[in-house]
Parts: structure tokens; C-alpha cells; sequence
């Protein structure tokens, strides 16, 4: 097999969501050093299809590399993420435009779940918990876009919105986030486009601290 056939293969995918995965959960964190030597001992591959993951990772801004110095999960900041969620508003206000009309109960009762187990996340002040949840519930109106571009769009901002997550929960009202989902469960069973808006729109009030803003 070439190169150019193992680049294109499941083995890269495989790869590069495992990885992902293991970023989103905070299993690699911000600044752990990435080698791809390591990488394919571990996973019994050759070099080439790990280098062509950590790329496509590089692509999304998950990972980071200085030449001939490191490989690294990135290093964000909470302003970036805050700068980085505020897009992420902006591109989610379109998508509720376009799919509250039409939101399925199915979606509904996902979200309803999912707001639950962010409820119990915030009890027990579980933060890897409450930032997953939090994504979780917010991805169910995205999987009703016909929209390819906007979808595409929203999956790399919430990339870097999820690494930067695993300082959010201690930056963030979390409170208030979780009176926001209730508001937008609330809007799409009714079907109320303004309702939906201003739930996200809502978003932008939750402040983050001057002190855990640099």
C-alpha cells in the first residue's frame, strides 16, 4: 500500500477521531506534547497515516507545532475560547433560524436528556461532565441542518470552543448556561423562531471574570 492510499484510508479517520476524542475529554490536555513516533507504536500503524491526522487536527487548530521545537495540544486561552464561543453564537442564532420551524420531537427529547445530565453534572461540579453535556446538547439541532456550509462552519469553531472548555466551567456562569438550554428547550417545542434567537442570543450575558480572561 502507498502512501497516498493509507493517507486516504479508514486508518486516518480512525485515527484522527480517537485523537480528537481524547482532547475533547481531556485525556490529552492543552500543551501535552503529541509525537508520532509514540502515536504509531501505540496504535501498530506506520508514521505516515499519524502525521496525516495530526494535520488534519493541526487544520482545526486542536494542535499546535513549532518547527524542530514541539507538537503540542494547543494552548487556548479563556478570552480565545470566549472569542471563539462568540462566533459560535453568531453561527448558531442562523441554524435555530432555520430549523426550529421544523425541530422534531425526537430532537426535543435528546436535548431534554441531555439538559438533564448537565443539571446532574452541576450538582456534583463534575467540569469534564458539564462541558460534555453542554456540547452534547447543543449538537442535536445541528444534526437537522440541510445546510452543509453552516454546518461545516459551526463543527470547526466548536472544536476550539471544546478544547477551551476544560477552563470554561471555572470561568463561566454555569448556572446561567443551564437557564439558557431550559430557554431553548422551551422555545423549540413551540416552534418559536424569536424565542429560540434570544435563548442564544442569551448566551452573550454570560459573563466571564476579568481575572480568568487573559
Amino acid at each position: 500500500m502507498t502512501d497516498a492510499e493509507v493517507t486516504s484510508s479508514p486508518v486516518v479517520a480512525t485515527l484522527y477521531d480517537h485523537l480528537l476524542d481524547e482532547i475533547h475529554q481531556g485525556v490529552l490536555q492543552p500543551g501535552d506534547r503529541i509525537s508520532d513516533g509514540e502515536l504509531a507504536k501505540r496504535f501498530g500503524v506506520s508514521r505516515t497515516p499519524v502525521r496525516e491526522a495530526i494535520q488534519r487536527l493541526r487544520d482545526i487548530g486542536v494542535i499546535e507545532a513549532s518547527a524542530n521545537r514541539f507538537t503540542r495540544v494547543a494552548v487556548v486561552t479563556p478570552r480565545q475560547t470566549m472569542q471563539a464561543m462568540n462566533v459560535w453564537i453568531i453561527l448558531y442564532r442562523a441554524l435555530v433560524e432555520e430549523v426550529t420551524p421544523r425541530v422534531t420531537d425526537e430532537a426535543i427529547a435528546l436535548m431534554e436528556a441531555d439538559h438533564a445530565a448537565y443539571l446532574d453534572a452541576l450538582e456534583a461540579m463534575d467540569f469534564s461532565a458539564i462541558a460534555r453535556t453542554n456540547f452534547d446538547f447543543y449538537s442535536r439541532l445541528r444534526s437537522l441542518s440541510t445546510n452543509d456550509i453552516l454546518v461545516r462552519s459551526i463543527a470547526s469553531v466548536v472544536h476550539m470552543v471544546r478544547l477551551g472548555s476544560l477552563y470554561l466551567p471555572k470561568a463561566l456562569d454555569v448556572h446561567g448556561l443551564a437557564d439558557w438550554q431550559q430557554a431553548l428547550i422551551d422555545a423549540a417545542k413551540a416552534r418559536d423562531v424569536s424565542a429560540a434567537v434570544a435563548a442564544v442570543n442569551g448566551l452573550y450575558a454570560v459573563p466571564i471574570p476579568q481575572s480568568e480572561a487573559d
